[in-house]
């Protein structure tokens, strides 16, 4: 693609008869090989007339023109300057360009010439998270559903996953987390690793090399507990067999066992604090968080262990208390929810630059309506017709609770 920009050189006369002839040149500006839009920048142009060593140079406006005189004669150019251009992805890129023309024979009969540019210097590198940055939770359901005789049914549990962008971004290797501690209960765990870390008890990820797992924007994932139409064992559910994803678990006791609908793809079971079957907290009292792991499985759960103390004090008596979990680099979490029930929070079980406040599909402890109940992500604008959720690390600002529990909810 070129960029002309005319060089307007005016001819000139004089009444000197043995003045030089002077002329008129256009010069394109061809932009470098690979870049098919641009803007340049600090441009200089620099004509040498190679018998004489005259120079000519020009600075360069971009959508100004330019004049200069050029005599008839034998020329090198050189052009040198700046190129701010966006790559296919749409991101901004700026690299230093330079053009050389070796011979230009200019003669009254000249009128445009080529600069052929290209890079010397790469561009800055994408950012390393441009291609997962943006996803967001934008429901969670865990509460589940009851059933006519008033039963608990939650193999129904599910989260949402929302690409919150413009442009495409890839789910592969993201994860889900739940934490390790209860919102409802405060401990004074050592080491205290909130500042750099979150304390999990289940992790689960999203399978991909890469680039496998497109979402397009405004576009989402849903992620189910079991894919399958729960209509058949509770009229009061939802048919989730179409679902994106499902968690499967290899469950160690027969009588809890998993079930696995084959035409959905599982999630990879990273750890569970269970070994049976990991079941989200029916009554909310646990934080969630969505992040993308950046090591192997083997080397996470050799190098991301995390042993605690903590002394806990109830009606019966207190005792020093040890745990284990597994450690969530901050650094890694994309999003966080905090949830509880609206009377019992006593705490963030996350950094407050990732979650400064929390949500609740349950107003108090063991609330029987909390049933069919989720927390979603409001809207706080759209681009046409992409819903644009508002994402501020607060959840009591960013979730509407208490919403009413749809995993095809359209934003």
């Amino acid at each position: 693609m070129m960029l002309t920009l005319a060089l307007i050189f005016a001819a000139c006369s004089s009444e000197e008869p043995n003045t030089p002839e002077q002329v008129t040149v256009g010069v394109q500006l061809v932009l470098p090989k690979g870049i098919d839009n641009g803007q340049f920048s600090d441009l200089t142009i620099t004509f040498t007339e190679v018998n004489t060593g005259k120079q000519t140079k020009i600075s360069v406006e971009n959508g100004k023109p330019v004049t200069a005189l050029l005599t008839v004669g034998q020329y090198r150019a050189e052009a040198t300057g700046k190129l701010t251009y966006k790559n296919a992805r749409g991101l901004e890129k700026h690299i230093n360009v330079k053009a050389v023309l070796e011979s230009l024979t200019v003669t009254g009969q000249t009128r445009d010439v080529n600069l052929q540019f290209f890079s010397t210097t790469e561009p800055e590198p994408d950012p390393a998270d441009y291609d997962y940055k943006g996803f967001v939770l934008a429901e969670i359901f865990c509460a589940g559903t009851s059933t006519p005789q008033g039963r608990l049914y939650n193999a129904d549990t599910y989260f949402v996953i929302y690409n919150n962008t413009d442009h495409v971004l890839y789910a592969d290797s993201l994860v889900i987390a739940e934490s390790d501690f209860l919102t409802v209960s405060k401990q004074n765990y050592t080491p205290d690793i909130m500042a750099t870390d979150m304390a999990v008890a289940a992790l689960y990820m999203i399978p991909g090399s890469g680039h496998d797992v497109p979402v397009q924007p405004g576009g989402k994932l849903l992620i189910v507990n079991n894919a399958l139409d729960h209509t058949k064992a509770n009229p009061n559910s939802w048919d989730e067999s179409t679902a994106n994803y499902e968690w499967y678990d290899e469950s160690t006791n027969p009588n809890f066992s998993d079930v696995d609908n084959e035409n959905v793809p599982n999630l990879v079971k990273i750890y569970c604090y269970t070994k049976t079957i990991w079941s989200l907290h029916t009554q909310g009292f646990k934080s969630y968080a969505l992040g993308r792991m950046h090591t192997s499985i083997k080397k996470y759960l050799t190098d991301y262990v995390y042993n605690y103390n903590y002394h806990i004090v109830a009606p019966g008596g207190e005792a020093d208390m040890t745990g284990k979990s597994y450690k969530l680099p901050n650094n890694w979490i994309l999003d966080a929810v905090n949830m509880s029930a609206k009377t019992k929070f006593q705490w963030s079980v996350v950094a407050p630059n990732l979650d400064a406040g929390f949500t609740y599909s349950s107003e108090i402890e063991r609330d029987g309506n909390r049933f069919k109940k989720s927390v979603r992500r409001k809207v706080v604008s759209r681009d046409g017709s992409r819903a644009i959720l508002m994402d501020t690390n607060n959840s009591t600002d960013d979730f509407e609770p208490q919403a009413g529990a749809n995993p095809f909810h359209q934003f």
